[in-house]
């Protein structure tokens, strides 16, 4: 499997959380990717490969070893799920039940967090006199939100003994990790005391650990 990535993306960093406590890291072949870029930045071309394997030039997006491309983070995370499934019995992140929908629930509201948050980013990135105030302020309101609905269903958040984090518990994670991380972002800690303390928690674990986002141009 091959995966276009740059380490900045909360989406990318979501896929690859997903693949290590899945065991399937080392059989992704990793290619950081460019792709052109406005707003001050110098221009670059496309990572080679990257919008021949995905129109949309998306990242992360990632081939298959039969050849599929699949652009879209929460895909790639069903299609890991389904290959660890295949290679290690009990090996999941999405539930096989019907406790999968509250999951996916929760994974809804933290994925719109995500894309939330990368709105702004992307906003922040037009020079001062073209940003929209009021796009702006719409994506503190979701975030706001969406971090309030995280602290109100913290008890979904608790790792069942001897099991892998589900895939809602990773993206809530990431987001708290990009909202902590991103210097323009404010501090979502204060009022969600229970949200804090799971994150600090499942913060340390070896695949969070490993994939602490950085900078890049293109972050």
């Amino acid at each position: 499997m091959q995966l276009f990535w740059t380490p900045a993306s909360p989406f990318t960093r979501k896929v690859v959380v997903a693949a290590k406590e899945l065991g399937l890291w080392d059989q992704i072949a990793v290619r950081p990717t460019t792709w052109p870029l406005e707003w001050g930045y110098a221009t670059v071309p496309f990572t080679a490969g990257l919008a021949e394997a995905n129109p949309v030039a998306r990242i992360p997006t990632l081939l298959t070893d039969d050849g599929v491309a699949l652009g879209d983070s929460t895909l790639i995370c069903q299609y890991l799920n389904d290959r660890a499934k295949q290679q290690s019995a009990g090996a999941r992140i999405i539930p096989a039940d019907d406790s999968q929908w509250p999951m996916w629930s929760l994974y809804a509201i933290a994925d719109g967090l995500l894309e939330a948050q990368v709105a702004m980013r992307a906003e922040m990135l037009r020079p001062v006199a073209l940003r929209s105030d009021g796009f702006l302020q719409k994506q503190r309101d979701r975030i706001t939100r969406c971090f309030d609905r995280c602290e109100q269903r913290a008890a979904e958040l608790e790792i069942a003994g001897g099991s892998l984090p589900n895939l809602a518990q990773i993206t809530v994670a990431i987001a708290c990790g990009y909202q902590n991380w991103r210097d323009w972002l404010w501090d979502f800690r204060p009022g969600r005391p229970n949200l804090v303390s799971w994150y600090n928690d499942f913060s340390q674990r070896p695949a969070m650990q490993a994939t602490e986002p950085r900078d890049t141009p293109e972050a």
